[in-house]
Order: structure tokens, then sequence, then C-alpha cells
């Protein structure tokens, strides 16, 4: 009789287990009725918690059926207990508003450990898609400024050294990669000369890059790069920064009482201000950026957002190199500009009280890009490229005891691309067309197990002839508390391709991306499908190590290197395809007064057109880089970054050229001649290993001003201190005819300047 009770309980704890719930609900404040972010939910009896998100949501999943004690609890704020009856096999829903309470603190040195990539709450979360917050780009000792694509590199995300001209992701080129701010498309999100990014990093708060599609960018064929700007602070507050390559400013607050806020980011880069006056080898021109949001409460409830994103660059470049006769009838400079363009509205709210959330999202992006180039026979070369999408998403999400999405997506996409060929008036290439696509999509994310967690999904791509599906599937195992591994495979579909030439070393000072779209011009939809593996370990707080491995196989490609040697088509493409796989180590270390960053990558990148292939600039096999940030006081901080690529592989230019990154030593960027090369050459330049030392300082100082505390703080970094000559690529000596290595940066002060916050 006892042994027949005996296993009776255990059964029943079986089925106590298996018909687990879950326990979710929105946070808010009681008086304004806002939600809260970063609030501790814990569940007392089991030793489980949940943090809050953005929209003060909240989710514990698996949660044993029966009474559940309930605490919330967030600093500033009174804590609250409550009783949950959790039923089994379903989810219940508490939502709960907070009490605002003063808070005295006694005085404390605290020394928290160092906000570092890898090993933030956001990375864990997001995995295996790769996450930062701004806050650790700060500390990022890669990094002379914190620079919002720059800070993801690692991992799967490659870009080239000292001249990066695109986000690669899992081997894809950096024009399939699709990017979005606060869930809005941002097309040529690329600055230039010393300025990576085109988005100001003191007006975000993370960005993530995942290479497998999301509801919110399924037209992106490599992945995509995603950021979430900051939420308005509930008290004024201005941040910002000057150097030798830009001028950065941020400002946000409170709009009323309503709980409605504002931020406002302005940036300008300045690479040819200091550059001595009589040297025409110098770039010439500058950019800019600016980011407005406003965030209030919608009449309908939840909330609602409204983006504002512009940026503009514009670039004069010489032709020729110096010591070197112009051709007869040539421009006497290149000229590049490119514009870009988003605004959108966003609303977003819960739906009842089951979990249910639904989001509406509306956008308008627009980029134009022009040039007037002088080929490397003389010819004047004007080119005129633009693209218009309007666009909305809307979606539903349930969370019960899985978490089921469903939705649509549709784009309005208009392409005009046009190149005159000057010398005999002749028009080299034109394309105008309109691509309308509709993206229906369903996923589902389910518990097999407690350590088991199951998704899958498909999207019905319509519009460009005819359908095509895109489906998904992910599983994530749990072993140990402090070990998931994750499995994916996707497919991916892409209906605009940039018909900028990703080998031209021009693309260092003119990375827009010159979109066609699908259909009326014979371009084809691309097709991608990927497999990946990761693993990630962290044995205690403040360690992390990853392990991803990618596999991806591409179809149907629009390849402009194989057709020109110019910086752009000038009489079409070579559709082909491409392969790319990889593995990827990289670990973390956060301590209370340094951190330590480490990762190598191994890739073997491959676009093959007909009986030929090539590996392109971005392919390099191998990719190492480490670095560390110490703080021997509260008050300074010492980087130091090692930087290596080897397998490196690049297309021989066939014309002189003059070629030296940003620098404070030269005063400023050079280039200099009509980089061109033979199709035939691509990628058949084997160059010798690339290897960099960085070392930087920064000291700050606290202020009062009208009462409140203000951060000014110096900065400077020395590149290259090793002096170490690294090769771009190879081309003819302007004297004596005969091949060349060009070299990269010297030894020189990269960036110096002074930044603030208050």
């Amino acid at each position: 009789m006892p042994e027949l009770l005996l296993g009776a309980a255990r059964l029943w704890l079986a089925l106590q287990v298996t018909q687990g719930g879950g326990v979710t609900g929105t946070v808010t404040d009681e008086e304004s009725g806002v939600p809260i972010a970063g609030v501790t939910v814990l569940l007392t009896d089991l030793d489980r918690w949940s943090l809050s998100t953005e929209q003060g949501r909240y989710l514990l999943r698996g949660v044993p059926p029966g009474p559940q004690h309930l605490t919330i609890r967030r600093i500033g704020y009174a804590s609250r207990t409550l009783h949950a009856l959790v039923p089994p096999g379903g989810a219940v829903e508490i939502n709960v508003a907070l009490r605002r309470v003063p808070v005295r603190l006694r005085e404390v040195e605290v020394r928290p450990r160092l906000v570092m990539r890898g090993v933030e709450d956001v990375e864990r979360s997001s995995f295996p898609a790769r996450a930062v917050t701004m806050a650790a780009a700060r500390n990022h000792p890669l990094l002379s400024e914190p620079d919002a694509f720059l800070a993801l590199t690692g991992g799967g995300v490659t870009m080239a050294p000292e001249a990066p001209t695109g986000v690669h992701i899992a081997g894809g080129a950096s024009d399939q990669t699709a990017f979005l701010l606060d869930g809005i498309p941002v097309l040529s999100p690329y600055h230039a000369a010393g300025t990576f990014s085109a988005w100001n990093p003191d007006a975000l708060d993370r960005m993530q890059a995942s290479a497998i599609p999301s509801a919110d960018a399924p037209d992106g064929l490599a992945g995509t790069v995603s950021a979430t700007t900051r939420a308005p602070g509930g008290r004024y507050g201005m941040q910002g920064s000057v150097s030798n390559t830009q001028l950065r400013l941020t400002a946000d607050g409170p709009l009323g009482r309503s709980g409605a806020g504002y931020l406002v980011s302005l940036r300008s880069g300045f690479p040819g201000a200091i550059a001595p006056p009589d040297e025409s080898s110098y770039l010439r021109g500058g950019t800019a950026d600016v980011l407005a949001k406003v965030r209030v409460p919608a009449v309908l409830g939840g909330h609602t957002e409204l983006l504002l994103y512009d940026a503009d660059n514009e670039f004069g470049a010489s032709v020729v190199p110096e010591g070197v006769e112009p051709v007869a009838g040539a421009l006497p400079r290149h000229l590049v500009k490119w514009h870009s363009r988003s605004a959108g509205a966003g609303w977003e709210r819960p739906l009842g009280s089951g979990g249910t959330t639904a989001r509406v999202r509306a956008w308008r992006a627009e980029a134009d890009a022009m040039a007037g180039w002088t080929a490397h026979d003389g010819a004047r070369l004007r080119l005129g490229a633009d693209r218009h999408d309007i666009g909305v998403l809307g979606l539903v999400e349930h969370v019960s005891s899985g978490v089921t999405t469903a939705g649509a997506w549709v784009r309005r996409s208009t392409t005009a691309y046009r190149v005159m060929r000057e010398l005999d008036g002749s028009s080299a290439m034109g394309s105008t067309g309109r691509n309308d696509l509709v993206v229906a999509f369903a996923r589902h994310e389910f518990a097999l197990r407690r350590d088991v967690l199951v998704g899958a999904g498909v999207a019905l791509a319509g519009g460009t002839g005819r359908q095509r599906v895109a489906p998904q599937a992910r599983i994530t195992w749990e072993p140990l508390t402090n070990l998931v591994l994750t499995g994916a495979w996707a497919r991916s579909l892409q209906h605009a391709q940039s018909m900028r030439n990703g080998e031209s070393l021009a693309g260092a000072i003119f990375p827009a991306d010159l979109s066609v779209g699908a259909g009326p011009s014979g371009l084809p939809v691309a097709r991608s499908d990927l497999a990946m593996l990761a693993a990630a370990y962290r044995p205690r707080a403040g360690v992390m190590v990853q392990v991803h491995a990618y596999e991806r196989r591409s179809r149907d490609l629009a390849l402009v290197p194989p057709a020109t040697g110019e910086p752009f088509a000038t009489e079409g493409w070579i559709t082909g395809d491409g392969s790319a796989r990889g593995i990827a180590v990289e670990g973390a270390v956060s301590g209370t007064r340094f951190g330590v960053l480490a990762s190598y990558a191994w890739q073997r990148v491959r676009f093959t057109f007909g009986d030929s292939r090539y590996v392109p600039g971005h392919g390099a096999t191998h990719m190492a880089d480490a670095g560390v940030i110490a703080f021997p006081s509260p008050t300074w901080s010492v980087r130091l970054g090692i930087t290596a690529v080897g397998g490196r592989r690049a297309t021989a230019l066939a014309g002189s050229v003059e070629w030296e990154a940003c620098n404070l030593l030269d005063r400023g960027c050079e280039f200099g001649g009509s980089p061109h090369y033979q199709p035939g050459a691509l990628g058949r330049t084997r160059l010798p290993p690339y290897a960099r030392v960085d070392l930087g300082i920064r000291k700050h100082w606290h202020v009062t001003l009208g009462g409140r505390d203000v951060v000014i703080a110096g900065f400077g970094t020395v590149t290259n201190v090793l002096g170490r000559m690294n090769a771009l690529t190879t081309a003819l000596d302007p004297t004596s005819g005969r091949p060349m290595m060009l070299e990269m940066r010297p030894l020189a002060p990269l960036v110096a300047g002074l930044d603030w916050r208050f």
C-alpha cells in the first residue's frame, strides 16, 4: 500500500510539471499609467524571476499549477506581494500598478561589474542573435568612439578594418542586410570618412544583429540589424561630444504631465575641416544625421511613438593622385552624395487580460544617391539612384502556454537607377519599376519540456509574379542553468538588390546602397537558406563563452563585380550564387575595474557565376580581435585593442590610386584616383596578414551646474602603435607603373575629443 501511494504521488508531481502554466502581465506607474521597465517580478516559492520590458511586460513560463506568491519590486517604488492561482496547463495575467515612494540611501561606494558586450542581460535574452547596449559600446576596448555598427563586430558579424563599407552577417554581402530603427526600415544607413554608422549612439539604447528573418524585416537576405532608441527620461537631459571626426548632441525629456516624452539627436561629421587647403588629395565634404522621437499615450490605450530620421552625405575626392597628370576632359573631382530619410509611427497595446498584444506600424523610407565620377578611361559618368518605400505592418501576439505571432507586412517600393556616360552622350544603363510586396506570416514558440523551447514559422510572400514560401524553425535546449544550445534553419528572400560594386575601393567613400527592384527590370528575387548552431556558456556572473557555426546557400544574386570594375553598375549585372560557412568563438570577462573581450572567426565565402567563382573582399578566412579596458581609478580608463585578419583577398587595381584612412597626424582622409580593375581579376590577389594595436585613454570630471551633476570627459586613441604597414590592396605606382601595395593607416592619433552629459 505505501508503494502504491508513493507511485501515485510521483505521478501527480509529474503531471504538475508537464501541465505547468505561465504568469504574464504589465507593470505600470500608478500615477501616470506609463509602463515601467526593469521591474523584478519574483516567484518567491520557486526562486524564479523575470524583468519587465520597455513596454512593462513580464513573462514567467512553466509555472506549476496551484497557489503562488508573486513579489514585484523596483527601486523608487513600493514593493507589492500578491497571491496568484495558476491554472493547470494555462496562463494567468496579472497586471500591477506600483506607487512611487522616495528612497533615502546612505552614502556607499558601489563598484558594479563593468558593463561589457556579451555579459549583459540583453545578450542573454536575444541569443543566438547578437545584441549590445550602448552602455557596453562605450566600454568597448576596440572603439575609440562609440559606433552603433562597429560595436556589433565579432561572431558572425564582420566588417572591413579601417575602411568599413557595410555590415556582413553570416558571410552575406552588406547590401543583403536590412536595417530597422525602432522597427522602421532605414535605407543606406552609412556614413563614411571616419564615422561609419549613421545612427547617433547617444540616441540609442541597444543594437541587435540577427541572421534569422523577423516579422519586422522579412526582406533582408543575410539578416537584420535593428536598433532601439532610448526612452525619453522623466527629467530634461542632454549629452554630446566633439572630436576631430564629429560633433554630437542629444536631448530628451518629458512633454507635459501626461506621460509623453521626446528625444532629439543631431550629429555632424567634418573629415576635411582640418585638411591642408592646398592639397587636392584630401577628401572634402561632410556628413549629418538627425533623429527625433516622440512618445505619447494613445487615445485607444497603449502608447504611440512617432519617429523621424534623416541623414545626408556629400564628398569630393581628387580624380588623380598627387604627381599624376589628369586625363584630358576629366572632371576636376569625383563628387558623391547620398541621402536617407525614414518616418514612421507605431502603436501598441494589450488586448483584454488574456496575454494578447496588438502592434501596428506604418512608415515611409526613401534614399537617393548621385555621383559625378570620372572612369578610368576619362569618361564622365553621371549616376542617379532613387528608392521610395511606403509600408505598414500589423501583428497580434498571444502569450499563453506558448507565444504565437501572426500578421502581415505590406510594402510598395519604387526604384529608379540611371547611369549616363557623358563622353559620347549615351545612356549606359537605366532601370525603373515598382514592386508591390505582401508578406503574411505566422510563428509559434512553445516549451516542449522545461528545458527545451521549440519554435516554427512560415512567411508567404506575394506580389512579384508568384508566391514564395520562407519557412523557419528553431530549437533551444538548456541542459544546465548556465548552458544554452540552439539550432536554427531559415529561408529568407530579398526583392530589391543593390547596384553598388562591393569590390570597388570607392566604397570607402561611397557606401550607399543603389537599389533596383525585382520584377519589370528583370532582376530576380534572391533566396538564401541558412543553417546555424550556437552555444553559450556562462559559468558565473560576468563571464561568457559563445560558439557559433553556420552555413549559407544563396541563389539568384545580382552580382555587379563580375560585370564592371567601376564603383557601380554601368551596363548591368550578372546573376550568380553564393555560399558561406563559418565558425566563431568569443568570450568576455567583466570585473569591477576591468573588462576583457576576445573573439576568433573562421569563414569561407564564395560567389559563383557560370563556370567562374571569386572570393569577395569581405571573405577573409581568419579574423581575430582582443581588447581590455581597465580603470586604475574611478575617473581614469585605459584601453588596449588588438585586431588581426588573415587569408585576405583583394582585386588588384589597374590604375594608380592614393588612399589613407582618416587620422590626426595627416590632418584628414586621403583619396585620389579612379580605382578600377579588370573583372577577370576578382579576388585573385593574396594580401599579407593584417595586424594593428591601438591604445586609448579617457579621463572624466564631475562638476555641479544649476544643481545638476555634469560629467565632462576627455579622450584620445593612438592607432597602430607598433607602426606596422598593413596593405589594403595592390595598385600601380604612379611613377614607375609597377604594382605596389597600397598601405593603410600609419602610426598616428586616430581620434581625440571631449564629451559631456547631464
